[in-house]
């Protein structure tokens, strides 16, 4: 019989949230604009065939989809199938290498953890 899988066995480990936050409170904004999560938002919304509106303000999609749990878990099951690179500095904190869009996305949903591989 087999089990459930757990996230190492696929591939990732949820980090908090916190541990991938600058000093100054900011996550993943390098090459960030309101434009890129809007598009990623549009992606996963064709991925998984959500029928989400068309939004131009930023600030209206998240406010919206703060308010869909559903929306919210297949956005983040989109970011488990393509998870966070990051590194750990000697000073223990991380560094993203890729998936900065990913992760700022997820951090104005206000989850609380993040897909994460380690490199």
């Amino acid at each position: 019989m087999m089990g459930i899988l757990s996230e190492e066995d696929m591939g990732y480990v949820m980090l908090p949230m916190d541990n991938i936050r600058r000093p100054n409170g900011s996550v993943g904004t390098q090459g960030y604009t309101p434009e890129s999560i809007i598009n990623l938002v549009k992606h996963i919304s064709n991925v998984y065939e959500l029928n989400l509106p068309e939004y131009n303000s930023l600030k209206d999609l998240i406010l919206t989809i703060r308010e869909q749990p559903d929306v919210k878990n297949y956005i983040m099951d989109y970011v488990k199938t393509d998870p966070i690179e990051v590194t750990k500095l000697p000073d223990e904190t991380y560094h993203l290498k890729d998936g900065n869009h990913r992760a700022n996305l997820l951090n104005l949903l206000y989850f609380d953890f993040v897909p994460t591989i380690l490199r």
